[in-house]
Parts: C-alpha cells; sequence; structure tokens
C-alpha cells in the first residue's frame, strides 16, 4: 500500500472536513441505536430488531437494494428462526467466514419458503453490517464498490474479485493498515471527536473513521499527484537451505516482566501484515520481470483468502509453475532478531520440503517500504527446538 498516497488523501480529508463530516454522521448514529436497543433474547424479536436497525435506512435500504426491509419480513415470519441465526452470526468463538456462509446459506433458504422467488439481499455487505452494528471495536462497514475502487488509489496489492467472501479479510486488513495511518494523525482526530454528538457511538477504536475516510477518498475527495509503485524495493536478498541453518535459543529465565501484551500484538499484526503485502508484491514483481503474467494472476495471499492454520501465508510460483508455499516472518530489527513458528507452520514445512520457504523480511522501513530479505528453503525441523506452549486437553476420571 502506497502510504504517501494515503497520507495525501488524508490532508485532502482534513482540508475538506467541514464540507464532507456530516456525509456520513448517520452510522455513528445507526451503530448507538443498535447498540442501545437491540437484544437477541427479546420476546418480541421482529419489533426489537426493527428498532434496532430503524437508523440503518441508507446503510440497509436505497435505490434498488432492501436488506433491512427483507429481514424484518422474514423475522415477522419466522422469528425464531431469524433470532437464530442472528445468535449465530454473533458467536465470535466461531470462524468469522463459516459464520457468513451460514448466515447467507439459511437466510436464503428461509427467504425462499416464506417468499417464493423474492430477492433477500442478504449479500455480504448487508451481514457486514450486521456484524458492524454488534462489534463496531471489532469490523468495517463493507462496500465491494468502495474496497474496489480505494485499492486502486492507494495501490494495495490485492484487489478484490466480485462475489468473493476472501475480499471480507482483505478489506479487514487494509482497514487495520489505513487505521494505524489516521490513529497517528492527532490533527485529524481532534476534527474527528468535535463532530461526535450524544446521539452517535463513542468509535474508540476509530473504526467507523478509518471506513468514513475510506469512503470519503472514493466519493467525495479529488484525485492526487502522488505517484504510485507497485514494485518492491528489496536491499540485500539470500537464499539458503533451511538444513544449513541451526537455533540459537537464549536460555530459559523466570524472570517476571510487565507487558503490554495487546499493544504489542497489535503493533506485531500490522507489521506482520505490511511485510505479507511486501512479499506479495515482490513476487509479483519477479513474475512480471520474467513475462510470467499468467502465474501472477495465480498468486495467492491465502492467509487473508482462507485464513490463519494454513501453515503458510502466501501461495506463489517459480518462473517454471512449481508451486511455492511462503510463510512471512517481519521485522524492523535485524536479521538474526527472534521470531516464532507455530506447530501447523512446522507441519506445512514436512509436508512441502521441496515447495516451502520462509521469508525472513528484515530491516523493514515502513516507511520507504524498503527491506532486507533471507529466503530459508525446506523442512523447518532445525530451527523448531525450543517449545513455549502446550496443548493440554484434559480427560475426565477413567477416560
Amino acid at each position: 500500500m502506497n502510504r504517501q498516497a494515503v497520507k495525501a488523501y488524508l490532508d485532502q480529508y482534513k482540508a475538506n472536513f467541514k464540507r464532507v463530516h456530516l456525509e456520513e454522521i448517520y452510522k455513528w448514529q445507526a451503530i448507538k441505536q443498535f447498540q442501545d436497543t437491540f437484544d437477541v433474547t427479546a420476546s418480541d424479536f421482529h419489533s426489537n430488531l426493527k428498532t434496532a436497525l430503524s437508523k440503518t435506512s441508507n446503510l440497509m435500504d436505497s435505490g434498488q437494494y432492501f436488506p433491512r426491509r427483507m429481514i424484518l419480513k422474514n423475522a415477522e415470519r419466522s422469528p425464531e428462526k431469524v433470532r437464530s441465526l442472528f445468535e449465530h452470526l454473533y458467536d465470535e468463538e466461531l470462524d468469522r467466514d463459516e459464520r457468513i456462509n451460514f448466515f447467507s446459506k439459511e437466510i436464503k433458504s428461509l427467504n425462499q419458503k416464506n417468499f417464493g422467488e423474492r430477492n433477500d439481499y442478504q449479500d455480504h455487505r448487508a451481514i457486514m453490517v450486521y456484524l458492524t452494528l454488534r462489534y463496531p471495536e471489532r469490523y468495517f462497514f463493507y462496500k465491494f464498490e468502495m474496497f474496489r475502487d480505494f485499492v486502486k488509489k492507494v495501490d494495495y496489492p490485492t484487489p478484490p474479485v466480485a462475489g468473493r467472501l476472501s475480499n471480507i479479510g482483505h478489506f479487514q486488513t487494509m482497514c487495520e493498515l489505513v487505521r494505524a495511518e489516521i490513529t497517528a494523525d492527532q490533527e485529524l482526530l481532534k476534527l474527528h471527536k468535535n463532530r461526535i454528538g450524544q446521539d452517535c457511538y463513542y468509535d474508540k477504536e476509530f473504526n467507523l473513521l478509518t471506513q468514513d475516510f475510506i469512503y470519503a477518498v472514493v466519493k467525495h475527495l479529488g484525485a492526487i499527484s502522488t505517484p504510485t509503485d507497485s514494485r518492491t524495493k528489496p536491499g540485500k536478498v539470500t537464499q539458503v537451505k533451511a538444513s544449513m541453518l541451526n537455533n540459537q535459543p537464549e536460555e530459559i529465565s523466570l524472570a517476571g516482566r510487565t507487558v503490554n501484551f495487546r499493544q504489542r500484538e497489535s503493533e506485531n499484526k500490522r507489521i506482520g501484515d505490511l511485510g505479507e503485502l511486501w512479499v506479495v508484491r515482490h513476487e509479483k514483481t519477479k513474475l512480471e520481470e520474467k513475462g510470467k503474467k499468467g502465474l501472477v494472476k495465480k498468486i495467492k495471499h491465502a492467509a487473508k483468502d482462507e485464513g490463519d492454520g494454513l501453515g503458510y501465508d502466501i501461495l506463489s510460483f517459480s518462473p517454471d509453475g512449481q508451486k511455492k508455499y511462503i510463510e512471512v516472518k517481519t521485522t524492523k530489527g535485524p536479521e538474526n532478531a527472534t521470531f516464532y513458528l507455530t506447530r501447523n507452520e512446522l507441519e506445512r514445512s514436512r509436508m512441502e520440503k521441496d515447495n516451502f520457504y520462509l521469508y525472513r523480511v528484515y530491516n523493514y522501513n515502513e516507511q520507504t517500504d524498503e527491506a532486507d530479505l533471507l529466503i530459508i528453503q525446506g523442512g523447518l525441523e532445525n530451527l523448531c527446538t525450543v517449545p513455549l506452549t502446550f496443548k493440554v486437553d484434559l480427560k475426565n476420571g477413567n477416560e
């Protein structure tokens, strides 16, 4: 992502704040209404849902798009079924994409039963509205067209494909990276604070502000002159076989520490996401230079397309078409800074020995988007010698 372009648009957003700041204020009002009134256990679920969604007309009922109307009609006809769908959708212990798929499938079936061939309108956009209304600190209002157009303006390397659920994961990641730029801009945060009234949800995570900025870039702000360049800027690039390396663990320490784990985890995730995007662009650049545009189109940011747990982040290809399973570990520090591998990453490296690559992105400079790269090929058994945590499943009595 072109950070210079994002910053240029932020300057334009601030300069035009008086003109655009109330255009989308209804989003903050809609969330407050939902947060104040929604009760999934309400005896009259249809009436409760109608009240909770009463300020979402601009989000969910406009033009030829009527998801609010149809969810309420189905809730009126089949309140317990719709209640159960919202209970499942809001269960954060379950996989997000599985919940979205389940809701979409079940409401489509219910709508067909209740209203025949009438459109249910419960697409990814509508379902993300439901999720964002309930968990505004975790999610972002989503529109495919908005995502598609913003990607072009800031040179984001993974453009959405119409209809794909994987767009949601990519959009979430992009929003989180944009949010980091927004929260560092104290002038903007002050402007924003002054527009939020008592009838608005207080967005302490600035997710709504992030989405509002993205929407403004697409709909209200003019073009900028900042050049975009999708090519990566690797410095030193080294490739070695994993079998040639050994782990050098520190001695165990039982000393106590006071660490802001939430802040550290958030920052590590942000740097990790930036590193993965850097590698996606790096792989595309290498194949484009070899004239392999067909293979470029096949590169997948798998960790965002399919979720965590695959044991790798990116599916790429060598110029001869061989698959490359790439796990990315990014640091602003030196090559030998500590990093961590999961069991799934180790197992994937064993399964795909000849096609597994650990990309150690180090000396990463997010201002210039430059980094050095160590490529480690093969199984990672030599490196995985110090277990830090253990999984325990207790069994009852004599079982």
